[in-house]
């Protein structure tokens, strides 16, 4: 099988074509563009303004013919491995499909959402690393398990396509977890465990629709193999000059391709030329057949310039509705599919986090016991809980809430003195979306986070305006804290000071964020589906609400609750309790 992958992102390069000079030595070009090895995405990053000549194509009118619009077919796997009536109608739709086109997209695949989009994110962010990171796997070998560079074929074809390229090779003999690159290597495994399962699916149907047995084609190992092709394309300053894919036919098994949200796929439609004759002696038409892909890069949304443009004011999602925007800009668009109004209601039954009273908990033995039995049941049960009588003043938290706004709700120029992307080695940063520039798409929020422990900034160093709440609020959230993670420890059996002792809260990160009124939210998010990567995460809410929970496969509404606090347990916390766990086992082995 093939595998491959688009991701589109900017472009742009260096040569005039008004004023070429007569004698193009072509091979020189070739060769200092190869030297580079920092590929397309070089020639963006370099600031050209006109593609140069070796990317330059000769064109075929692709458009569709006689007026009539067609579309390639669209199968539905659902239930293709539950029920026979159902797989027979999916057999006739792929036989039909791979005889009449040759070409056909699947649904149901089984291959989760978040799993195609971390893939698509993986390969974004191996291109977008810096030269020196790629370099490592830069070769023209293809003998090698993982090989980057820019068109394969880059001394032979006609002429370049305006796209880079990372090729993994991932069965039947795949690279060790250490040879491919750091920064998408575990998707990269995920994704092709995933495709390789898909694989075996699609070719069961062929071979069905084929009349054969079920295994016939995996017996002779058209499934033996996975090559993963990762390609991107950056946005192109002269797209009429140019193509991030020319016209081939692909001459493995099967192809099975993952596009991004931009688009660009084409394929020539030749029904006389693609049928498939579906017996045992034609049996290899499917690897032989001549169907035609094209992905020809078209004036793309400059996405990378209006992030850096939104950065660069230091005003964030307030500064846009602050200026008076009436609709929302495009990075912050979300997919439909990302937008879905999550129900609270299963079956018509309302459910709702567990609230915790903690009134009692240091006075009453009694009383300590059946607080810890509700703690150890809602972190089992749910992850999150909401507590209250925890021991902040409602004061605090009120002040807490009228702090943030007025930070963000202050001058700008006040604010400016706080913006950095630098999380390293600043202690105070205003932003808005930490990940600005990695994300799908931008949050529509701006976000003031300060370290607070263990090693907290000096007082001077907090803005003025929030200073004295920032700091005693810290204080009284650092106590409840170390409450939780003693109720946590002795719901696990343990002593009271376990969980402090493994040093789970030495540190404190205070995010303050800000959600400014949105003129069209049915375009975007707050905050995305995420999981917190912390050991704890005490969330104090205003009375706006909009906060979900995932709780077994359905979102559930935590609406505000009048001196309440939400505790989320975090990654890293279920992660020393695994190891914990497994040390014992050990010992107990």
């Amino acid at each position: 099988m093939d595998y491959s992958l688009i991701t589109k992102s900017k472009c742009t390069d260096e040569e005039d074509p008004t004023t070429r000079k007569p004698e193009y030595d072509r091979l020189s070009q070739l060769k200092s563009f190869d030297e580079t090895r920092a590929g397309v995405k070089g020639l963006v990053d370099s600031g050209i303004k006109h593609v140069p000549r070796m990317f330059h194509h000769q064109f075929e009118n692709n458009s569709v013919s006689c007026g009539i619009q067609v579309s390639i077919p669209i199968i539905d796997l659902e239930k293709v491995k539950q029920n026979r009536t159902t797989r027979e109608e999916i057999v006739g739709k792929v036989r039909n499909a791979s005889k009449t086109w040759g070409f056909f997209q699947v649904l149901n695949h089984g291959i989760p959402m978040n799993v195609m989009e971390e893939m698509k994110d993986g390969a974004r962010r191996f291109f977008e690393q810096d030269v020196k990171s790629k370099s490592r796997f830069f070769s023209r070998d293809y003998t090698k398990r993982v090989v980057y560079n820019s068109n394969f074929d880059l001394y032979s074809a006609p002429a370049a396509k305006w796209r880079d390229t990372v090729v993994c090779s991932m069965a039947p003999d795949p690279p060790k977890p250490e040879e491919l690159p750091a920064v998408f290597r575990d998707i990269m495994l995920e994704y092709s465990k995933q495709v390789m399962n898909l694989g075996y699916l699609l070719f069961e149907l062929l071979s069905e629709a084929l009349g054969l047995n079920p295994d016939y084609l995996k017996d002779i190992d058209c499934a033996k193999g996975l090559v993963m092709l990762s390609h991107y394309y950056p946005i192109c300053p002269q797209p009429e000059l140019t193509l991030g894919s020319s016209k081939h036919a692909d001459n493995g098994f099967l192809t099975i391709l993952l596009q991004d949200n931009v688009g660009g796929l084409q394929l020539n439609f030749h029904q006389s030329l693609n049928a498939l004759f579906f017996d045992f002696f034609n049996l290899l038409i499917i690897a032989l057949r001549k169907s035609v892909l094209m992905a020809k890069p078209k004036p793309e949304y400059d996405r990378i310039s209006e992030l850096k443009a939104f950065d660069e004011t230091k005003a964030g999602v307030k500064g846009l509705v602050d200026s008076g925007i009436k609709h929302v800009p495009r990075m912050f668009h979300y997919r439909p599919d990302k937008l879905d109004k999550n129900s609270s209601v299963s079956n018509g039954i309302h459910v709702s986090i567990p609230v915790i009273d903690l009134e009692g908990v240091k006075e009453d033995p009694g009383t300590l016991q059946n607080i810890v039995d509700k703690v150890r049941n809602a972190s089992k049960s749910w992850g999150f809980f909401q507590v209250v009588n925890h021991g902040i003043p409602l004061s605090v938290l009120q002040d807490m809430k009228d702090g943030v706004v007025q930070f963000f709700e202050q001058d700008l120029e006040v604010k400016k003195k706080f913006f950095t992307r630098d999380y390293s080695t600043k202690k105070v940063v205003y932003n808005s979306n930490f990940d600005l520039y990695s994300s799908p798409a931008a949050n529509w929020r701006d976000t003031l986070f300060c370290l607070m422990a263990s090693n907290p900034p000096m007082p001077h160093e907090l803005p003025e305006v929030s200073r004295d709440i920032m700091m005693e609020y810290s204080k009284q959230v650092m106590q409840l804290g170390c409450l939780l993670f003693e109720l946590l420890s002795e719901g696990l059996g343990l002593q009271p000071d376990h969980l402090k002792d493994m040093g789970c809260t030495q540190g404190l990160g205070m995010l303050s964020h800000y959600y400014p009124a949105c003129p069209q939210p049915e375009l975007t998010l707050g905050t995305t589906k995420h999981s917190d990567n912390d050991f704890l995460t005490v969330l104090l809410q205003d009375h706006i609400g909009g906060l979900q929970v995932l709780h077994q496969n359905q979102w559930v509404d935590v609406p505000p609750t009048p001196g309440a606090l939400v505790v989320n347990i975090g990654d890293l916390l279920q992660a020393k309790l695994l190891s914990f766990k497994n040390n014992c086992m050990n010992q107990l082995g």
